[in-house]
């Protein structure tokens, strides 16, 4: 095919390795439809570094949605055209552009996919699971490559929760864990505030909940129900956003967060377990005018070598707009200590918990006080198997809030940047999260039990300030005295990893809160 727009250009960072421990199955048909999300940019690049003090004080200006939206036709609406009319030319459909997540979805077959962004598609199994997966690098036509950010969709990877290792203890005895209610009040969490003004939305990449275990658990906590909305997967009729599967990862989030926020609301954003599934999620649940939540509680990631650049920048610009709106996201740091899980021989921390826009939530190991009423004591999370992700980024540089601490330097390569936590709280086994799956009660653990507290915390302080925060992380930083440091413990596997430390650390980052102290410092945070 002849014509100036036969030539493409390399998408930088986007080589993709196959997929780890996943069996080939074989090629993807090159006439099945496949849809596919460009991710729009302006031609200059940003002026300042992500997570450096100009890149923050830029993204802390006041702006609504609409205001944004506005910008986003101003600024975006030329580079979109000129996806769509590529699209034309190669006889791709414009399924849908939203100018204000700067992006254009566009669908075609697995051929003409190839032809356009040089995508090599295959199919693997992993377990009982198949899903697409892109191999190599993408290259884009030379007409549009300088306003591509990035091309997500072709690969359906999954992303994780928790390590299948991480296994719940279902009986119905003492020893299926404490309430959520009961842990929050470890750190002084209060548990008598109004909050019905607030609305938090969870993330769910598939899986649902029974309203009967929610029922059964808010009655074993002696607390008010909270309003729940369903909001699924955008632009898709596939199912998923219904509630009739228990799932013990949507269950701990929701049971979690219900828990602590008696009478507000909890929206559940439904989403294709995938990169791009969690982008585009986390981009519906701010921009979200009808619910509108002020908090968003991730408990998915995976290790920052598995996302591409192109990847982490599309996440970077949707964490970029929830600072912009005063949207606090809060992300688990991972639950499987310091490598991640992998055995490459190096350390790796999860991403969107790295990125310079992101809360991460830690976890430790609490010794209790007999009659379970205070934690005397606290190490971090390490189980041997599983226990906190922590340690530094590869991806990103140290950001302004972080400037004064003082790092470690990467194990990987000796050189210091972002370092993961930002804070932490109780994630281990033991006493665990009691919470109610099918009927059965059941101790949970994990990262993705504690970052659900620390939004419930979060949302608790909006609610008593009467206004959005948004980023914390300047807040937080800004007063480590609202922490209880973790001293004791490590995130090693076999030698490798970072030790607990007084102030920040690796593992828990600025320690666990305490509860009073936290809302004051959120309290205190200047009104836009």
């Amino acid at each position: 095919m002849a014509g100036s727009h036969e030539h493409r250009i390399p998408l930088a960072g986007s080589e993709r390795a196959a997929p780890d421990g996943a069996t080939l199955v074989g090629d993807v048909d090159p006439n099945e439809r496949i849809s596919i999300v460009v991710y729009v940019k302006r031609r200059t690049p940003d002026k300042f570094q992500p997570g450096s003090a100009g890149d923050l004080a830029r993204l802390a200006k006041p702006v609504t949605r609409h205001q944004l939206a506005t910008q986003r036709h101003r600024s975006h609406a030329r580079a979109a055209a000129r996806i769509a009319r590529l699209a034309a030319e190669r006889g791709l459909s414009v399924v849908g552009t939203d100018l204000v997540a700067r992006t254009v979805m566009l669908e075609g077959t697995a051929r003409q996919m190839a032809e356009t962004f040089g995508a090599t598609l295959r199919i693997y199994r992993d377990g009982q699971r198949e899903f697409r997966a892109r191999v190599g690098g993408l290259t884009v036509p030379a007409e549009i490559a300088p306003w591509t950010r990035a091309i997500l969709g072709f690969d359906q990877r999954p992303l994780r929760t928790r390590t299948p290792l991480v296994q719940a203890r279902a009986d119905t005895g003492s020893d299926s864990g404490l309430w959520p209610t009961d842990i929050a009040a470890l750190y002084g969490i209060p548990l008598d505030r109004d909050v019905s003004s607030i609305c938090v939305g969870i993330v769910a990449l598939g899986g649902g909940y029974l309203q009967s275990d929610l029922a059964m658990a808010l009655t074993g906590m002696n607390r008010q129900p909270p309003v729940v909305v369903n909001v699924p997967q955008s632009g898709n009729d596939s199912g998923l956003g219904t509630n009739d599967v228990a799932d013990q990862e949507l269950a701990l989030d929701l049971q979690v967060l219900a828990g602590l926020l008696p009478k507000g609301k909890i929206v559940v954003y439904f989403a294709e377990n995938s990169a791009a599934g969690l982008t585009d999620a986390i981009h519906q649940a701010v921009f979200d005018e009808q619910h509108a939540p002020q908090v968003v509680s991730v408990s998915w990631g995976s290790a920052e070598k598995f996302w591409t650049e192109p990847g982490r920048d599309a996440m970077q610009a949707v964490l970029a707009d929830a600072a912009r709106l005063r949207v606090s996201v809060l992300f688990a740091s991972g639950d499987q200590l310091a490598t991640s899980g992998l055995t490459d021989g190096k350390l790796h921390v999860w991403f969107p918990a790295s990125s310079p826009y992101a809360t991460s939530c830690g976890g430790t190991q609490p010794v209790l006080a007999a009659g379970n009423g205070s934690a005397t004591a606290e190490a971090v999370w390490n189980a041997g198997a599983v226990g906190t992700g922590g340690g530094i980024s590869d991806a990103f540089p140290v950001p302004d809030y972080q400037s004064h601490l003082t790092l470690p330097k990467s194990q990987n390569d000796g050189a210091i940047r972002r370092g993961v936590p930002d804070v932490a709280c109780a994630a281990a086994a033991s006493p665990g999260y009691r919470i109610i799956v099918n009927g059965q009660a059941m101790a949970m653990s994990g990262t993705s039990a504690a970052t659900p507290l620390w939004a419930a915390l979060v949302a608790i302080a909006i609610a008593a300030r009467g206004e959005q925060i948004g980023f914390l992380n300047a807040a937080l930083y800004a007063n480590p005295g609202a922490f209880r440091a973790v001293e004791q413990g490590n995130n090693r596997v076999g030698g490798k990893g970072y030790d607990a430390a007084p102030g920040w650390s690796a593992c828990t980052g600025l320690g666990v809160p305490r509860g009073a102290d936290v809302l004051a410092a959120l309290a205190a945070v200047p009104v836009a």
